[in-house]
């Protein structure tokens, strides 16, 4: 039998709203919100193509915050 590597913990802040689509997102698939970070991440991974995961993923994730942050920046700058 493979011995299973061990779980590495990483901690993730992230924009509400992207909470709220993670949280909504493994409702719907009937998961924790860890699966879903998991599953979506190899998700992101696989549809990458590239030779650098770490990198496409870490690349990824701050193109979604940045966006996230003009959005909010955006609609703060409407209600004000």
């Amino acid at each position: 039998m493979a011995e299973k590597a061990p779980m590495a913990r990483m901690q993730l802040l992230l924009p509400p709203e992207l909470k709220a689509e993670i949280e909504q997102f493994a409702e719907e698939q009937g998961l924790s919100a860890n699966e879903a970070i998991r599953l979506l991440s190899r998700r992101g991974l696989s549809a990458s193509g590239k030779t650098a995961p770490v990198d496409v993923l870490l690349e990824e994730l701050g193109y979604r915050i940045r966006d996230l942050e003009q959005r909010l920046a955006k609609a703060e700058g409407l209600s004000a």
